[in-house]
C-alpha cells in the first residue's frame, strides 16, 4: 500500500483515501487487503463494506457468547 501511495507523493492521505481520486493501483491494493481480512474473519466471499464487516463480526461474536 505504501509503495502505491508513493506513486503520487503530492497527494494527501485524504486524497489517497478518497475512492473517487484513488490511483487504480491503490484501489487494487485496498481490494486485496480487504479480501485478506475477510478470509481471516472466516467469510466465504469478499464483504462489500466496512459496515458489512462489522455486522459479520458482531453476529459471529453474538453466536459465540450465546453458545
Amino acid at each position: 500500500m505504501l509503495s502505491a501511495r508513493e506513486l503520487h507523493p503530492e497527494r494527501t492521505l485524504a486524497d489517497h483515501c478518497n475512492p473517487l481520486a484513488m490511483d487504480p493501483k491503490l484501489i487494487k491494493v485496498h481490494n486485496h487487503l480487504d479480501r485478506a481480512v475477510d478470509r481471516a474473519f472466516g467469510t466465504k466471499q469478499k464483504l462489500e463494506s466496512d459496515s458489512t464487516r462489522q455486522e459479520f463480526l458482531f453476529a459471529r461474536f453474538a453466536s459465540r457468547i450465546q453458545s
